[in-house]
């Protein structure tokens, strides 16, 4: 039986809880600084171990750890947990900064036993799990050209209960951009080389200096192009997630934004006479169990990441969203928020696939 030490008490909840419905796992302990936060997840989890101290939560014997803490915290707390000897899955995004980044990765790399995978949920849409299908099997040719929009209006989280800017709204909008980029670069296998990016000034939080709309264009290894689209503070509701990508062969695209029955859209220059887009399921009901749907959040997704992370961890397999692929879905945010502060200049990504 895995047991299984979740830090931070808050978001973190909602994806140790499918570690629950897995056969061989048992949330065992769970760390957060706030007590009230312990003791509501307590609540109906007789023998829960408690701790507002991370790393007396690694002393106990946890053998997987969630990291689900604010961005600054994870380079820290990852690498304690691999020091530790556990697996980890890390919420998004892999750091606050490059070397951050760097930490994380070279800590993998020393650890070759723990298994790593970066939580990024949005890569187990049903309808970008069927793209993925797609690209593998050649259907959409070769990459061109893709966006991705990611707006959602997080004023409330903004704020400390006493008005004072929170952790959140220190961080510029285009940082959070795994979200957007993780899903186009797990379906095309693309890797972002350069980025440059503009901001529409400040208008929303005018007391953190940061752009309420952030643009950043990408440039890709094949020659290709993404367009990265991010708010956070912004006048709309409700927030969403949008994708479209082009092949060379055909191109598909999200809602924006998707609501409950709409599907996504596919065009194919291999089905022949095709005159319109095709639609796509958005869900993926069948591949999720009865018990996992009630526990809901966002279309149980979470189920699918955490089942494939578990899949990895008993087969010894490859992590499903390895280090090498974290570093790519986070780097781009961090250099675009560099061009942004250069005046839109171009910033090359670092590429540690070549060390």
């Amino acid at each position: 039986m895995y047991k299984v030490g979740l830090v931070g008490a808050g978001r973190g909840v909602g994806v140790a809880r499918f570690f629950e419905i897995m056969p061989d796992c048992k949330l065992a302990a769970v760390c957060d600084l706030s007590q009230e936060k312990l003791e509501r997840v307590a609540e109906g989890r007789p023998g829960l171990k408690l701790f507002t101290d991370y790393e007396a939560m690694l002393s106990d014997g946890v053998d997987i750890v969630v990291v689900a803490t604010p961005m600054p915290l994870h380079a820290e707390q990852t690498i304690l947990a691999l020091k530790a000897g556990c697996h980890v899955l890390q919420e998004v995004t892999l750091s606050d900064t490059v070397e951050g980044c760097r930490a994380i990765f070279d800590a993998v790399k020393a650890h070759p036993k723990q298994k790593f995978m970066l939580g990024e949920n949005c890569c187990y849409w049903g309808y970008v799990l069927e793209w993925e299908r797609m690209w593998q099997q050649g259907l959409l040719g070769e990459f061109m050209y893709a966006e991705a929009e990611y707006v959602h209006n997080i004023r409330s989280l903004l704020r400390n209960p006493d008005g004072t800017p929170a952790w959140r709204a220190f961080r510029p909008p285009v940082v959070y951009c795994t979200h957007s980029l993780g899903p186009l670069l797990k379906v095309t296998g693309e890797r972002i080389t350069s980025v440059c990016c503009i901001g529409s000034g400040n208008k929303l939080v005018t007391d953190v200096k940061n752009p309420d709309f952030m643009v950043a264009i990408c440039q890709t290894a094949n020659g290709g192009a993404i367009k990265l689209l991010r708010a956070h503070a912004v006048a709309r509701e409700p927030g969403y997630h949008y994708y479209t990508i082009y092949g060379t062969k055909g191109c598909v695209e999200s809602s924006r934004p998707p609501q409950a029955g709409e599907h996504s859209l596919a065009f194919l220059e291999s089905i022949p006479r095709l005159p319109n887009m095709i639609t796509l399921p958005f869900g993926h009901s069948e591949r999720v169990p009865a018990e996992a749907r009630a526990l809901g959040g966002h279309g149980s997704i979470e189920y699918l990441m955490v089942s494939d992370f578990m899949r990895a961890i008993r087969s010894d397999a490859p992590s499903p969203i390895d280090i090498h692929a974290a570093v790519e879905m986070t780097l781009p945010g961090l250099c675009a928020h560099e061009s942004y502060l250069k005046g839109g200049q171009p910033v090359p990504v670092p590429n540690w696939r070549e060390g």
